[in-house]
């Protein structure tokens, strides 16, 4: 519901579509909130220039700060040119219970059905490709494993004793860099959050907050909590840090094991392997056990 009587017409929506931006009847006079009428601008302007995501969420932050229903009609066509169903299935059904007198209501009603549908069809898609590619998986293992296990008994047949690298020292080296593949990701994860978070606040009414540092006096939309969503950030970034760094020690820590340890030492069939001799000074003798 953006465009009104005196406003351009909008960004066609796909082909196959019969809602379009033209037809929304919001326009940034009708929003006494500045900041909310800088961040419907900046949407129109996003949806005409083909940025349908980014519009969506200056749509959603308008909405957040003004608190007009009628919003969620640019919310829901925003994301469903930006082919983001969940998002946009979600958007409409917000709109339909906040304005249950809109027109052409039985008409967006069953867009909704039809889009829920879609949704719930992706969703199974993903569910079944998820279901065999660890299927996949499985047989992989189990075939390596039988691998192994006839290697093992073709070994078995042979004398004389064997030797082998420690493998343990790589499974701590394996886990040192899944910690840190943890803690990028939490990295990641906290980055992304503060940058969401600086698009959901300004510091002036005039301008449109992606660049605004979070600090303390910010404005925010009235969904928004600064302080608790400061403090998680905050959080998820030590606990990057701390998974990282310590992820990292373990990591080298086992690669330097895996090349300093000695080899392992057994007969074939795995009993021990025994040794023994005289000399000058005396016998001696050893047991080397392989396990």
């Amino acid at each position: 519901m953006l465009a009104s009587v005196a406003a351009p017409v909008l960004a066609q929506p796909p082909s196959g579509s019969t809602e379009s931006m033209a037809q929304a009847t919001t326009s940034d006079t009708d929003m006494t909130d500045a900041q909310a009428r800088a961040h419907f601008r900046l949407g129109r302007q996003a949806y005409e220039e083909g940025r349908f995501a980014d519009a969506a969420q200056e749509f959603e932050i308008a909405y957040g700060l003004s608190g007009r229903g009628q919003l969620l009609y640019n919310v829901y066509l925003a994301y469903r040119d930006a082919q983001d169903l969940p998002n946009a299935s979600r958007a409409l059904r917000g709109y339909l219970a906040a304005v249950p007198d809109a027109e052409d209501h039985e008409h967006l009603q069953a867009r909704l059905t039809s889009l829920e549908a879609s949704v719930t069809a992706d969703q199974e898609a993903q569910a079944a490709r998820d279901a065999e590619t660890a299927e996949q998986r499985r047989q992989l293992e189990d075939a390596e494993r039988r691998a192994l296990e006839a290697e093992m008994r073709a070994q078995g047949g042979s004398s004389g004793p064997t030797t082998s690298r420690p493998w343990w020292p790589w499974v701590i080296f394996g886990s040192g860099l899944a910690i840190v593949a943890v803690g990028v990701g939490v990295g990641i994860a906290a980055g992304q959050d503060g940058d969401a978070l600086r698009r959901s606040c300004v510091t002036q009414s005039a301008t449109t907050g992606l660049e605004q540092p979070i600090v303390a006096g910010t404005m925010c939309s009235p969904s928004v909590s600064l302080d608790s969503r400061r403090s998680s950030i905050t959080t998820e970034a030590a606990v990057s840090d701390a998974l990282w760094i310590g992820g990292s020690v373990i990591a080298i820590t086992g690669l330097v094991l895996a090349f300093v340890l000695p080899d392992d030492v057994a007969t074939a069939d795995g009993t021990p392997s025994v040794s023994a001799g005289c000399g000058p000074t005396g016998c001696s003798g050893s047991v080397t056990v392989s396990f």
